[in-house]
């Protein structure tokens, strides 16, 4: 089967949704013989690695033909920018598409698009990592039909993973903080300072690390620019790495103590599952499918902005860092915390998610 799988963003970019992608395609493609070909704007040229072809993702008609290569295409978000191109031109596209919708923020936000979908609903499969996610009860309220497949983690990396990350980069304090995301609007980088300020008052042997990929993303640099300003304010120690090898990634999971996460929406983050798979606690923000994960310690936002981005606040603040503190100096429940995490992570291997979406793809 050739399945053309579509995005705004592939290699090098790596984010969640680059991860998902490369993790789906390269078990379809090696252990049940797809022919799978990635195109994204942010690809520059053709090239292929013997089982995967990656190309620029076209716009309008040309766009029309690269879906008609395949016999199956999946789109990942309904933010793809040429999703309004597919949809409007169903009655020229030959494949069936499925689309995972990782929020359907594009629809919520325009009824003209989701009218227009509305016509051509018989075609469309429609993907959803949480049977408790906004894009659920959108499919729901519609009485469209949507396959729940929860994202996955490599179980594997982290079991076999030798790096010793704080020897590597040098680090001396004794504990370390841990946040991997890149540097979008939401993402809550910016909370880490005001986290950190309030955790001082217990304890200064900590260091903040910060672990992000490089992306296209026009305003990136201001995001990031606002962590670093938060961080150097509140006075506290921190470690700001780029574009690290995966294995490294890794390694600074395992060698963690805490990982902080106090993301402002979210639709299923992988790296929650990530710190689940090394063993180490988490405090996070109540957002995406993080009332179903265990392990760590999820923090409601009281207050939500016009757009339902969660708004950090002085109590939010204070449960953060209370419950890092406790998470440090109690032996219990660290180790409650570390039993919690396994339970029920076999199944989120991506070798037990794949054929979820096989059956989507072959049905």
């Amino acid at each position: 089967m050739k399945l053309g799988i579509f995005s705004n963003f592939g290699p090098p970019h790596i984010g969640g949704s680059e991860k998902v992608i490369e993790a789906v395609s390269n078990l379809l493609a090696h252990q049940y013989g797809y022919e799978i070909t990635l195109y994204s704007f942010s690809e520059k040229r053709v090239f292929s690695d013997g089982k995967i072809i990656r190309k620029p993702c076209l716009r309008g008609q040309a766009f029309i033909d690269q879906i008609n290569e395949n016999d199956r295409v999946w789109l990942y978000s309904d933010s793809f920018w040429e999703y309004d191109t597919l949809v409007k031109n169903m009655e020229k596209v030959r494949p069936e598409p499925s689309v995972a919708l990782v929020g359907a923020y594009e629809m919520r936000s325009r009824p003209d698009l989701a009218e227009e979908v509305e016509k051509h609903r018989n075609r469309i499969n429609f993907i959803v990592h949480s049977a408790t996610g906004d894009d659920y009860k959108f499919c729901q309220n519609r009485g469209w039909e949507a396959k729940v497949i929860p994202n996955g983690v490599d179980l594997a990396e982290f079991v076999y993973n030798k790096v010793d990350f704080r020897k590597k980069y040098n680090i001396k304090q004794k504990y370390i903080l841990l946040n991997v995301s890149n540097f979008f609007y939401g993402k809550g980088q910016e909370c880490l300072g005001d986290i950190g300020r309030k955790l001082r008052e217990k304890t200064e042997d900590f260091v903040v690390v910060s672990i992000s990929h490089q992306v296209s993303y026009r305003y990136e640099t201001h995001f990031r620019e606002r962590c670093f300003k938060s961080i150097a304010k509140a006075g506290i120690r921190s470690m700001f790495l780029r574009n690290l090898p995966r294995e490294d990634v890794v390694g600074a999971f395992k060698a963690s103590d805490v990982f902080v996460f106090p993301s402002r929406k979210e639709v299923a983050p992988l790296v929650i599952l990530e710190a689940r798979a090394a063993g180490l606690p988490w405090v996070s923000s109540l957002v995406g499918d993080v009332s179903e994960q265990v392990g760590g310690i999820p923090i409601r936002f009281k207050v939500l902005d016009e757009k339902g981005y969660g708004v950090m606040q002085k109590d939010q603040v204070w449960h953060f860092a209370a419950h890092i503190w406790h998470l440090l100096w109690s032996d219990r429940m660290r180790g409650k915390a570390k039993e919690e995490a396994k339970i029920g992570l076999a199944e989120r291997d991506w070798k037990q998610i794949v054929p979820l979406y096989n059956e989507v793809f072959t049905q």
